[in-house]
């Protein structure tokens, strides 16, 4: 509720100081890849699986931009879609507004927890990540920045929250929260899609 009724000024603010951040910590952010590279090479993973990995200066770099290109876009929140004036004179329209708490189910890409925050913050959302055990490093430190600066800006940092836990019994929780999460996204294989498709409520 906080974020829906956020000033687009101050998420866009907010997303500004994540982009700037990403890119001022991104040592940081390498080290705590590099220890999931080196998890997932003695795991075996095949080079196109570490690759998707990787998380350098450059990918932040661009990860960065990405951020602020969502925060330089025109805020949707209660944006006017379509309005009427009805026989008795009553106008009637239709507005976007958020949806409230967003769920997302990810795998193995660290950009996502930047590029799936930046989206539901710009639309008024708060998110639930819960990315793959091959990320988990990186995805915890990235988090950390984005609430952080979501904080600094004066806004809630529970916003954008991060599930630690690698254990897949935590997905399958997930699928069923429906008092708590209003949209489940799953963001990766088939395998993913047709399992939250067949299991959420």
């Amino acid at each position: 509720r906080h974020l829906a009724r956020a000033e687009p000024s101050q998420i866009e603010r907010a997303l500004q100081l994540i982009a700037d951040e990403l890119v001022r910590r991104n040592q940081e952010i390498v080290e705590a890849n590099a220890t999931d590279l080196d998890r997932a090479r003695k795991d075996g993973l095949g080079d196109h699986v570490v690759d998707r990995l990787v998380l350098d200066e450059k990918r932040l770099s661009i990860v960065s931009e990405g951020v602020r290109n969502v925060a330089s876009l025109p805020s949707p929140v209660n944006q006017e879609i379509e309005s009427r004036l009805l026989p008795n004179g009553i106008r009637l329209s239709r507005r976007r507004v958020p949806l409230g708490v967003i769920g997302v189910i990810y795998e193995s890409r660290p950009n996502v927890t930047a590029d799936i925050s930046s989206l539901c913050l710009k639309s008024g959302n708060a998110v639930i990540l819960r990315g793959g055990k091959e990320s988990i490093n990186s995805n915890v430190v990235m988090a950390h920045i984005i609430r952080n600066c979501l904080r600094e800006s004066g806004l809630p940092g529970d916003a954008v929250q991060l599930i630690k836990s690698i254990d897949r019994i935590v997905v399958e929780s997930m699928l069923k929260m429906r008092a708590h999460i209003d949209l489940l996204i799953p963001r990766g294989g088939a395998d993913l899609v047709s399992r939250v498709a067949a299991e959420a409520t």
